[in-house]
């Protein structure tokens, strides 16, 4: 009786493990059929429409690499590609730094703890339009209360929104406050999950709170700090919502990013089938920054 029950079970647990399989693809099919037509098929599309001149009315002309060609001629294409870097890099760097530290002293025992996090995180809840058209009222040059509280102080506040140098500093504080509280609440959860006995026992060693946070806390933070760093970058090369509102005056730009010039040469001059190689371009750059991240995580971030 047992020599042929064995059989039996294994076959039974199979067929169980084949319908489990049948199920699973089922349950998934819609997301994987939304993603095909969505997106892959979309994608493939995109790719041959960049070799095209589309202006969305007419039917698609091939014309080969030009809008390639064009795009490292294209004097506006270089002023978008500085503006995005010159707002992604102070950004990156800011928001990881300024969230770590604010992580770090509100997962000490302070009072009101509970409370600060609650403040920090509700930016990211924000609409990104609600949060643009706020502050550009706040950088009004005459109304704003930001140019207001400096001329009481003496000081003549420049034009933040309408001059490139001040426009980059005033979209990266917005960037920084709107963003830094979902950083800091994985950075807490990070800490979190540091073991308390690396402190005790260190602390019995007699290191300081500093040596602690650079030999301890640091280290067995950068799987966290890797993730955030990709998010960070991939955000900050694709801003659009928050220059679009705050920088834009009538019909034109005073800050145009990468993203921005894509809508711009899209919808508004007709170029729809440029603005796709801007975008592939665009494509390009951001796999190549995550490909670069990963490549070098190996020489910096310690998994426990």
């Amino acid at each position: 009786m047992r020599a042929h029950a064995a059989p039996e079970t294994s076959v039974h647990s199979t067929s169980h493990r084949a319908s489990q399989g049948r199920w699973g693809y089922l349950l998934i099919s819609p997301m994987m059929i939304g993603f095909s037509i969505f997106f892959l098929i979309a994608l493939g599309a995109s790719f041959v429409l960049s070799f095209t001149r589309w202006d969305l009315l007419n039917p698609p002309v091939f014309n080969g690499l030009s809008n390639y060609r064009k795009i490292f001629t294209d004097s506006t294409f270089g002023v978008a590609l500085f503006n995005t870097f010159a707002i992604a890099i102070p950004h990156v760097i800011l928001r990881i730094s300024i969230a770590l530290g604010l992580a770090v002293a509100l997962n000490s025992k302070i009072a009101f703890r509970t409370f600060y996090r609650v403040v920090f995180f509700l930016p990211v809840l924000t609409m990104p339009v609600a949060t643009a058209t706020i502050w550009k009222w706040i950088f009004d040059p005459k109304y704003g209360p930001l140019n207001g509280v400096l001329a009481q102080a003496g000081i003549a506040g420049p034009s933040w929104l309408f001059n490139q140098g001040t426009a980059i500093f005033a979209v990266v504080i917005v960037l920084l406050w709107s963003g830094i509280g979902y950083d800091l609440i994985i950075f807490l959860a990070g800490l979190q999950a540091i073991p308390r006995d690396y402190y005790e026992a260190s602390a019995l060693d007699g290191a300081s709170g500093w040596q602690q946070f650079r030999d301890i806390t640091v280290p067995l933070l950068t799987p966290t700090t890797f993730f955030l760093s990709v998010i960070a970058v991939i955000g900050s090369l694709q801003v659009f919502d928050l220059v679009y509102v705050m920088t834009r005056v009538d019909t034109s730009n005073r800050l145009p990013t990468l993203v921005y010039y894509i809508y711009e040469r899209g919808f508004e001059a007709g170029q729809m089938g440029y603005a796709i190689s801007v975008a592939w371009v665009l494509l390009i750059l951001i796999l190549g920054f995550t490909f670069l991240q990963f490549r070098l995580q190996r020489r910096w971030v310690h998994y426990q």
